[in-house]
């Protein structure tokens, strides 16, 4: 079963609504993709660029609602970075990760949200370094070991703590993993939550679209 994102204690109401009526949609789907795969009944596919792209679209979503509220039409990239260099938990990385704040989300942005969502991944000119997007859990997870990571503001257990997010394998490719992705996006949800000039702006933005909507 899925557990619901954990949001700051302080966290406003329409906030909250929020978090639990769309962004916990898309992590629900996540949540799902990562029982797989299921070799015992034919499902083979673990889904990693599916999983990789709706959590590159969550934080991109939270950049513009949550974190600088009604700037559709700015610098999207810009925003993106800023989002995930602040509230990413870099320093929870473990040995051999990028744990730069501003290199991995600038990474995660230009090596991998902006070209999954323009181009199946596909860049011209070719990145500097080979990509890949990654899964470690073959089968998937049961749901007590996803229970374990998301009701757990740690990394949840040894596997998951001692695999990267973002990392250069020995061949320099540069690799996504998305198991621990999973986990970092949800902390940075809920760290962006703990902001609380930002979340009463969010909150003013919010209450003012559901009235324009109702």
């Amino acid at each position: 079963m899925f557990l619901p994102t954990r949001v700051d204690p302080g966290t406003p109401h329409a906030v909250r609504v929020f978090v639990d009526q769309v962004v916990d949609l898309y992590l629900m789907d996540v949540h799902a993709m990562l029982r797989l795969p299921r070799p015992e009944v034919s499902i083979t596919e673990g889904c990693n660029f599916a999983i990789a792209a709706v959590l590159l679209n969550v934080i991109s979503g939270v950049s513009v609602v949550l974190f600088k509220p009604g700037t559709e039409g700015g610098d999207r990239g810009q925003l993106f970075r800023e989002t995930t260099s602040r509230f990413y938990p870099w320093d929870k990385e473990p040995a051999g990760a990028i744990r730069d704040p501003a290199e991995g989300a600038k990474l995660l942005y230009q090596s991998f949200r902006n070209p999954l969502a323009h181009a199946f991944g596909l860049q011209d000119p070719e990145p500097a370094e080979p990509l890949k997007i990654a899964r470690f859990k073959t089968p998937g997870f049961a749901e007590d070991e996803l229970k374990a990571i998301e009701e757990s503001t740690e990394r949840p257990n040894d596997a998951l703590w001692n695999v990267p997010t973002l990392a250069r394998d020995a061949d320099r490719t540069l690799s996504l993993q998305v198991e621990p992705f999973y986990w970092g996006v949800r902390e940075l949800v809920r760290a962006l939550t703990a902001d609380a000039d930002r979340m009463a702006v969010a909150e003013r933005y919010l209450t003012s679209m559901l009235r324009l909507r109702s």
